[in-house]
């Protein structure tokens, strides 16, 4: 009788671990971007900092806004953008270096659509 109990119970366990769907989790690249393809501040890049939530702090009130129609003006007026050196631009590397900003990070291909759009000029388009 113990033996039955036994043999169901490890059964049991087999069938459920068996029949188990993993799903990992895979990093959210983007879609790739082409440098060649101008890329909109407005449409493209703009929306990036309310997605990740960095208007809750940079909304204005305090040293500069990336805001929805304030955030082109923040980003030449208070010097975060490097047009010589788009990877060291201030908007690219302080996202996700240090407090309080450890916690903001770029996804996908977010970083790279900044860079390329710094590449091609920076544009108010």
């Amino acid at each position: 009788m113990k033996k039955n109990i036994v043999f169901i119970i490890v059964s049991f366990i087999l069938v459920v671990l068996v029949s188990c769907d993993y799903k990992f989790i895979q990093p959210d690249t983007g879609e790739p971007v082409d440098p060649e393809v101008p890329i909109s501040f407005e449409t493209q890049v703009e929306p990036i900092w309310t997605s990740q939530n960095c208007v809750n702090c940079h909304d204005g009130s305090g040293l500069f806004s990336l805001k929805t129609g304030e955030a082109y003006q923040s980003l030449v007026n208070k010097s975060l953008l490097d047009l010589d050196n788009p990877e060291d631009s201030k908007i690219v590397t302080v996202p996700g270096t240090s407090a309080p900003h450890n916690n903001y990070n770029y996804v996908g291909n977010q970083k790279t659509l900044i860079i390329t759009w710094i590449e091609q000029g920076a544009e108010d388009n």
